[in-house]
C-alpha cells in the first residue's frame, strides 16, 4: 500500500517531469562516465596487496621498479643460429623506441674476463699452476718462436711424452690414477680446423682456452639468457604500455610479432613466439573480445525475441528495456563519481545489471498485463501491480544487493570495488524500473482498456478449479488465474514430483562433493593461444617459467646465505643473485694466483708474435709422424697401464690427418699455404690474447660489486642499495597446489618473499577466504532479510527452497559438464543467487496474496521464467567464445539459472500444494483434476 500511494503521488502524478528529470540525470551520468571512467587490467586491479606482503611487494617495486617484460622465446636447433637470430631481432626492437623501452638478450661479461682465477677453486689455481709449470718450457717456445709447424712437433713430442691430453684438455682436470693417459680431443679440434682452412676459409674457433681456461662448453660466460637445458633462448623487452586503452600493450606486442614474422623467411629453421605478463594480458583482452559481436547480436537478439514473443508486441517490451538503459547509464556514472575505474572483474557490471535488472521490469509488466485483461485501467493497473508485486520486486532487490555489497568485508580491494558498484548498481536499476517505467507505461501504452463483459468473457477461461488429490482427501483451489497449461500435469502430482526432486537433489549432493576450484588462469585462455602455449611448452621442457619468487637482502653475505638455503628446496629449480658474478674466497684465492706470476716470467708478451710462414712439406712431415704414433687395435695389446687407449679417438686423428694428406694431394699448395697462414695468424694471436688474459687475472684483484658490468647490477642491485634474489620454481607456477608448495617453502626461507608466484596466491587464497566469507556474511543478510519481509518462520523456509535447492542442482551439473569454479565465474555467483531470490519472494508474496490457494498464477509464472530465460540466453551466448572463462561463465550462468529456474516454477509449487493451510475438504470422487469448461 506504501509503494502505491507513493507511485501515485509521484511519478504517476507528474509522468513528463519525471521523464524529464530521468533524461537530465541520465545525460549527467553519462558525461561523468564518459570523462572519469577508465578500464584497469586484471593484474593492476590484483596488484595491491595489504599488510606485510603489501609493504614489501611497494618496497621492491621502488628498489627494482614494475616494468612491463615481454619475454621472446627463441627454439633452433643450432645454439649459434639461436644466438644470431636473437641478435638481430634485438637490434630491430631497439629500434622500436615509441613502443619499446629496454632489450636484452645477453649480458656483457668482459669486465669480468681480468678475474677469471677468482672463479676458480683454490685446488684449480694450484691444478693450473702445476700444468703450466710442467709445459712451460714450450709456452716460452711457442711465444719465442711462434708458427704452425713448431706447434705440431711440439705436440708430437708431447705425444711421444704421452701429455698432450693434459696440454690442451685443461688445466682445471685434476689428474688422477684413472685418468685417460692421452687426451686427443684437442688435437682433434685442431686437425678439424686445419682440414677445413685448407678446404676454404672458415670462422675461427680457438683451442687455447682449453689450454689456459676451463672449456666454457655451454656458454655460460657469453652472457645469452639460455634456459638451463639451452633449449630455448631468451629475448627480455621492456614495453611501453598505453595506460588509456584497454588494448594497452597491443602496439609493442604487435609490433614484435610483426618483427617475427619479418624474420622467419630469413631463418626458417628457427621458432620464436611471445609470452610474458603484456602478451598474455593483451591475448586474454583480444581472446575475450574476439566474439564480442556476436556474442551481443545473439544475446540481444535472443531477449528481445523472447520478450517480443512473450508480451505479443514490441511496445512494452521497449519501455522496459528503456528505463533499464537509463538505470545502468545511473549505475555508470555512480560507479566513475565513486570508483573511478573499471577491470577485467567489474567490467562485467553492464551484463549483470541487464542480466539482473531487467527482471525487475519483467515481474512489474508480467502482474500489470494480469491487471490489465481483467480491465482495469492503466493507471489502475500500474498501482495494482505494485501494490501486489511491488514489494516482492522490493525485497528482492534490497536481498540481493545486500549479498553483493557483502563483497565489501572481504578486505579485498578488487573485491570491494565489485561489490560497491554492483550492489548499488542493483538498487539503482530498481529506482529506475519502478520511477521510469510507469510513466512510460501511462504515456505510451495506448491499447484500449477491457470491456466488461469481455473482462468477464476472459475471467471465465482463466478463472477455474483446480481439484488435488491427497491422500484420500480432495482439496479445491477456487478462483484461481489459469496456471501455464503445461505445468498442470506437475500438479496433479506433487508428491511424484516432490520423490523425483529428492532423488535428484542426493544425486546433486554427491556430485557436490567433486567440484573444486581452479586457481589457473593460463586455463581462461583461449586454446592455441600463443603466449600461453609458449609459457606452457617453457615449464614443460625446461623446468622453467617466466614468472618467478623476489627475495629482498641487505648485504652480500645474506644474499649467499639466503642462496644456499632456497637452492636446497625441492620446489626451486634455479636461483639468480649478483652473488652469481662475486666469487666467495677470494682472499685465499688471491694468494695461490699470485703463486703463478714465476711461471709467465720466461713468456714474452711484449710483443704480438709474428709467426713464420707455413711450411707445407714439414708440416706434412710432423703430421705423418704424429699419425704413426696413433695406436691400432693390435697394439693396444701392448699397452700398458690402468686404462686402454682411446683407440676411437687415435682413428679419429689418422682419418683428419689422411683427409690433409688427401688435400695436399688434390688442391694446389699455394692456395692452401695462403690460407693456412691466415689462420696461423689467428691461431696466434689468440695465443698471445690468451696469455695476456692469464698474465692480467695473476695481477688483477678481487670482484668487487663494481666490476660488475651496469646492466647486470641494476638487475640485481635495487636503488636503495638492497639485493634481488630471483627463485624460479620447479613445477608449474601457474597450478595453485604448485604455486602453494612453492610459495610455502620459499617463507621457509625468507616470510617477506614477493614476486608474482606470491601475488598470484595471495590474491586467489584472499579471493577464496573473501568469497567464503562473503557466502557466510551473505547468507545471514538474505536470511535476515527474508525474515524481516516475511515475518515467519515458514513462509521463511518456502521462499529459501529455489536458492538452496537450485544451488545444489548447479553443483551437481557443474560435476556433469566437468565445469570448475575459478577466478572468471565466480564472479557471476550472484547472477544465480538473485533469482534464488527473487523467486522464492515473489511466488510466496503471490501464495500469501491469494490465501495459500494459489500454485503458480500465469502472471508470476511468465515472470520467474521469462526474468530466467533472459539472464540465460543472455550469458547463454558466451558459449560461443573461444576465450575459456567466457565460455565457464556463460556454461555456469546458463546451468545455474536454468536450475532455479525448474525448482521455482515446478518443485515449490510442489512443495506449497502439500503445506497449504487453507484448502476446503470438498471430496471429488469422479477425477484428481477437473478444470470446469
Amino acid at each position: 500500500m506504501i509503494l502505491r500511494k507513493l507511485l501515485s503521488h509521484t511519478v504517476l502524478a507528474y509522468p513528463r517531469a519525471t521523464l524529464i528529470a530521468a533524461a537530465l540525470l541520465t545525460l549527467l551520468s553519462v558525461w561523468i562516465a564518459v570523462a572519469r571512467l577508465s578500464f584497469t587490467s586484471t593484474h593492476e586491479a590484483m596488484a595491491s596487496l595489504s599488510g606485510r606482503v603489501g609493504q614489501m611487494q611497494e618496497r621492491y617495486n621502488q628498489a627494482f621498479g614494475d616494468p612491463d617484460r615481454a619475454v621472446i622465446v627463441i627454439e633452433a636447433p643450432d645454439r649459434e643460429q639461436a644466438k644470431r637470430y636473437a641478435s638481430i631481432l634485438a637490434g630491430r626492437l631497439e629500434a622500436l623506441t615509441s613502443d619499446i623501452e629496454e632489450v636484452i638478450y645477453r649480458f656483457d661479461l668482459t669486465s669480468l674476463e681480468d678475474h677469471f682465477l677468482m672463479y676458480l677453486t683454490p685446488q684449480e689455481i694450484d691444478d693450473l699452476g702445476a700444468k703450466l709449470q710442467e709445459h712451460r718450457s714450450l709456452l716460452e717456445e711457442l711465444s719465442t718462436s711462434p708458427g704452425l709447424n713448431r706447434l705440431f712437433q711440439l705436440i708430437q713430442r708431447e705425444i711421444s711424452a704421452a701429455l698432450v691430453g693434459h696440454l690442451f684438455t685443461g688445466f682445471l682436470n685434476e689428474e688422477t690414477d684413472d685418468a685417460k693417459p692421452v687426451e686427443l680431443k684437442p688435437l682433434i679440434s685442431l686437425l678439424t680446423q686445419l682440414d677445413a682452412w685448407a678446404a676454404g676459409p672458415r670462422a675461427y674457433v680457438s683451442p687455447w682456452k682449453q689450454f689456459m681456461v676451463e672449456a666454457d662448453d655451454n656458454g655460460e660466460r657469453e652472457g645469452y639468457l639460455w634456459s638451463d637445458n639451452k633449449q630455448f633462448l631468451f629475448v627480455l623487452a621492456t614495453v611501453k604500455p598505453d595506460a588509456q586503452s584497454l588494448h594497452k600493450f597491443e602496439r609493442p606486442i604487435k609490433a614484435i610479432r610483426r618483427e617475427i614474422r619479418l624474420l622467419q623467411p630469413d631463418y626458417p629453421g628457427i621458432r620464436a613466439g611471445v609470452t610474458g605478463g603484456p602478451a598474455l594480458e593483451y591475448d586474454e583482452v583480444v581472446a575475450a573480445q574476439r566474439d564480442s559481436g556476436l556474442m551481443s547480436f545473439i544475446s540481444l537478439a535472443g531477449v528481445a525475441l523472447l520478450l517480443v514473443v512473450v508480451f505479443r508486441g514490441v511496445r512494452r517490451p521497449l519501455l522496459s528495456t528503456i528505463a533499464l538503459i537509463i538505470g545502468i547509464c545511473w549505475a555508470f556514472g555512480f560507479a566513475a563519481a565513486t570508483v573511478g575505474h573499471l577491470n577485467m572483474m567489474s567490467v562485467i557490471l553492464a551484463p549483470m545489471l541487464m542480466g539482473i535488472g531487467i527482471d525487475y521490469g519483467i515481474h512489474l509488466l508480467a502482474r500489470y498485463e494480469e491487471e490489465r485483461s481483467v480491465g482495469h485501467a492503466i493507471r489502475e493497473s500500474l498501482e495494482r501491480a505494485f501494490e501486489g508485486a511491488g514489494p516482492g520486486i522490493l525485497h528482492a532487490a534490497l536481498t540481493t544487493a545486500v549479498a553483493l555489497l557483502t563483497l565489501i568485508l572481504t578486505g579485498i580491494g578488487v573485491l570491494q570495488e565489485l561489490g560497491l558498484i554492483t550492489g548499488c548498481g542493483l538498487l539503482i536499476t530498481l529506482v529506475s524500473t519502478f520511477v521510469v517505467l510507469p510513466p512510460l507505461l501511462l504515456l505510451w501504452d495506448k491499447r484500449p482498456a477491457v470491456s466488461g463483459s469481455t473482462s468477464r468473457a476472459g475471467a471465465s477461461v482463466e478463472e477455474h478449479t483446480i481439484e488435488l488429490k491427497i491422500g484420500e482427501v480432495h482439496f479445491p483451489l477456487p478462483h484461481l488465474p489459469r496456471p501455464p497449461e503445461f505445468m498442470e500435469f506437475w500438479y496433479r502430482h506433487p508428491r511424484a514430483v516432490l520423490l523425483l526432486s529428492a532423488i535428484a537433489t542426493l544425486a546433486a549432493l554427491y556430485g557436490m562433493t567433486y567440484i573444486e576450484f581452479d586457481g589457473n588462469v593460463l586455463r581462461l585462455q583461449a586454446e592455441k593461444t600463443e603466449s600461453v602455449d609458449w609459457e606452457l611448452k617453457i615449464i614443460r621442457q625446461s623446468e622453467r617459467s617466466t614468472i618467478y619468487g623476489a627475495v629482498l637482502a641487505d648485504s652480500l653475505e645474506e644474499v649467499k646465505k639466503k642462496t644456499a638455503a632456497l637452492e636446497a628446496l625441492p620446489s626451486v629449480s634455479k636461483v639468480e643473485s649478483i652473488a652469481m658474478v662475486i666469487p666467495d674466497d677470494q682472499e685465499r684465492k688471491l694468494r695461490h694466483a699470485r703463486m703463478l706470476t714465476p711461471i709467465l716470467t720466461g713468456v714474452d708478451l711484449s710483443r704480438l708474435p709474428q709467426p713464420t710462414s707455413v711450411d707445407l712439406d714439414g708440416l706434412l712431415s710432423t703430421l705423418q709422424r704424429v699419425k704413426a704414433k696413433m695406436l691400432t687395435a693390435e697394439d693396444a695389446e701392448k699397452w700398458k697401464g690402468k686404462e686402454g687407449p682411446p683407440l676411437a679417438e687415435m682413428a679419429q686423428v689418422r682419418d683428419l690427418i689422411g683427409r690433409f694428406e688427401r688435400l695436399l694431394a688434390k688442391r694446389d699448395h699455394v692456395e692452401i699455404a695462403r690460407r693456412l697462414t691466415v689462420f696461423e695468424g689467428k691461431l696466434f694471436r689468440d695465443f698471445y690474447d690468451k696469455l695476456s688474459l692469464l698474465d692480467r687475472a695473476i695481477a688483477a684483484g678481487p670482484v668487487t660489486l663494481n666490476a660488475v658490468p651496469n646492466d647486470l647490477r641494476k638487475q640485481f642491485v635495487g636503488r636503495d642499495g638492497s639485493y634481488l634474489i630471483r627463485v624460479y620454481p620447479r613445477g608449474d607456477p601457474w597450478e595453485l597446489a604448485s604455486q602453494t608448495e612453492f610459495v610455502t617453502e620459499l617463507r621457509s626461507v625468507d616470510p617477506d618473499v614477493v614476486g608474482d608466484p606470491v601475488k598470484g596466491y595471495e590474491v586467489i587464497t584472499a579471493m577464496k577466504r573473501g568469497y567464503q566469507r562473503v557466502g557466510i556474511y551473505a547468507l545471514i543478510g538474505v536470511a535476515a532479510l527474508f525474515l524481516l519481509n516475511l515475518r515467519d518462520l515458514r513462509y521463511f523456509l518456502l521462499a529459501k527452497i529455489p536458492l538452496l535447492v537450485g544451488a545444489v542442482w548447479t553443483a551437481g551439473l557443474m560435476h556433469l559438464f566437468q565445469l570448475r569454479f575459478n577466478l572468471a565465474n565466480l564472479i557471476i555467483i550472484p547472477l544465480i543467487v538473485a533469482p534464488g531470490v527473487e523467486n522464492g519472494l515473489l511466488i510466496i508474496h503471490r501464495f500469501r496474496e491469494e490465501g495459500e490457494a494459489a500454485i503458480l498464477p500465469r502472471s508470476i509464472g511468465k515472470g520467474v521464467a521469462l526474468s530466467s530465460l533472459t539472464t540465460m540466453i543472455g550469458f547463454g551466448s558466451l558459449l560461443i567464445a573461444h576465450h575459456r572463462g567466457a565460455f565457464s561463465i556463460g556454461l555456469l550462468t546458463t546451468l545455474g539459472v536454468g536450475a532455479v529456474l525448474l525448482v521455482s516454477i515446478i518443485v515449490l509449487p510442489a512443495v506449497l500444494t502439500v503445506v497449504a493451510r487453507h484448502p476446503s475438504k470438498k471430496s471429488v470422487p469422479d477425477s484428481e483434476l477437473r478444470v470446469p469448461g
